[in-house]
């Protein structure tokens, strides 16, 4: 049910942080130079030379790294052998599985004997997980598998859903014809064609009738009924008689509705905030959302006031308290802004960093990743160029080699 106010999808790492400790915090992002992936600091230099094939963020304290793989054109890494790095750039866990997740709650998802096909969809093999010293705590016995949740991983058997602990212990028994993750201490899962939630014992709290259930955010959910779409309490009611063609999580105590044919918000007592008069309506961020008028984009805030007025082909959500925004792009079939430039406004609709990117993401700790010269396929895979990191007074700390 999500939207496509504007989307800029493509290469598949991103900017982000290594925490060490509370005293001692490291800033690591992953970079590509010359075809192979590093690491640099937050001052753009080098820390961990370029030698893997692809390369993502580090999670408590560990990066998942590949060797021998390619990235195909839809942007997905095929082949090779996945293994994790230390923030020295040290092999700490071999490059041995076919797929590999970042940790979580001390664990990472990995498989053995699995393929990943040309729409980055794993197949066959078998998951299970492996704790920080690499040493598999679950073996590998699953058909599919999710990263742990709230002290809870989403496993799958055949064509069975169930929950492990993070001792491989089976608490919540494999039964279930669909599931998701928890979530503020609850999981849809699917019952006899519909969905109802459960807790972490197990015990069914809202009962299995909706055609579609979301994970809870805020303490409320959207559920589909009837052909109408609601949103519900951790209670199972609905939190009012409004009801909707479409509807998205709610953020900052406001979610994004469609009636009609246009978008609005409501909060989360159920009542209408924002009045439905946009063509799309993206999450609030830092207080503003991305709407889109009349083939434009700009930003409300928390009021539906238009404070940045609509003048762009793409905007992204705020983050860092600094936007991305495109000129001269269009969105095609896919939702996916190709084409124009990118740069960064501030919450004032001041340009901050000019529009001269091919394409960029957004800030994350004080960096942004940004490309030129490269080119985007239908999908949103980019390739090409050269790619670097700018700062947030538009400095480029970090220029890649082609």
């Amino acid at each position: 049910m999500k939207k496509a106010v504007v989307f800029l999808a493509g290469l598949i790492i991103m900017a982000g942080p290594l925490a060490i400790g509370a005293d001692d915090q490291v800033k690591l992002f992953p970079v590509m130079s010359a075809g192979k992936f590093g690491y640099i600091n937050a001052r753009g230099r080098m820390t961990i030379k370029p030698e893997f094939d692809w390369a993502f963020n580090f999670t408590e304290g560990l990066a998942l790294v590949n060797i021998g793989g390619s990235k195909n054109e839809m942007g997905y890494v095929i082949g090779g052998k996945w293994g994790y790095i230390n923030p020295q750039g040290r092999i700490v866990i071999n490059p041995q599985f076919d797929d590999a997740k970042d940790f979580s709650q001390g664990l990472a998802l990995v498989n053995i004997g699995g393929k990943v096909n040309e729409l980055g969809l794993l197949s066959d093999g078998k998951r299970g997980y492996i704790d920080r010293q690499g040493k598999m705590v679950v073996d590998p016995q699953y058909d599919d598998a999710r990263s742990f949740s709230q002290g809870l991983a989403l496993v799958r058997l055949n064509d069975r859903y169930g929950y492990i602990d993070q001792q491989g212990k089976v608490v919540i028994e494999i039964k279930y014809n669909d599931a998701r993750n928890f979530s503020e201490g609850l999981a849809p899962v699917r019952e006899n064609d519909k969905y109802g939630y459960i807790d972490q014992t197990g015990k069914m709290i809202i009962e299995a009738k909706f055609v579609y259930a979301s994970n809870f955010s805020q303490s409320r959910a959207v559920v589909r009924l009837d052909d109408k779409i609601w949103f519900i309490d951790k209670t199972g009611n609905k939190i009012s008689q409004l009801y909707f063609e479409d509807a998205n999580a709610f953020s900052e105590g406001l979610a994004s509705v469609k009636s009609g044919q246009k978008w609005g918000y409501i909060d989360t007592l159920g009542t209408l905030a924002i009045a439905p008069h946009f063509d799309a309506g993206s999450d609030f961020h830092q207080g503003l959302a991305a709407v889109r008028v009349g083939g434009k984009r700009g930003y409300i805030n928390r009021t539906g006031e238009v404070v940045i007025v609509p003048q762009y082909d793409g905007a992204m959500d705020f983050s860092e308290g600094l936007a991305l925004v495109n000129k001269g792009g269009k969105m095609n079939e896919n939702g996916i802004v190709s084409g124009g430039r990118w740069g960064f406004i501030d919450q004032k609709g001041r340009m901050v960093i000019e529009n001269k990117f091919d394409f960029a993401w957004d800030f994350k700790e004080g960096l942004a990743l940004v490309n030129i010269g490269g080119e985007m396929n239908p999908k949103g895979s980019v390739t090409g160029g050269v790619w670097g990191y700018v700062n947030k007074v538009g400095r480029l700390v970090f220029k890649g080699k082609k």
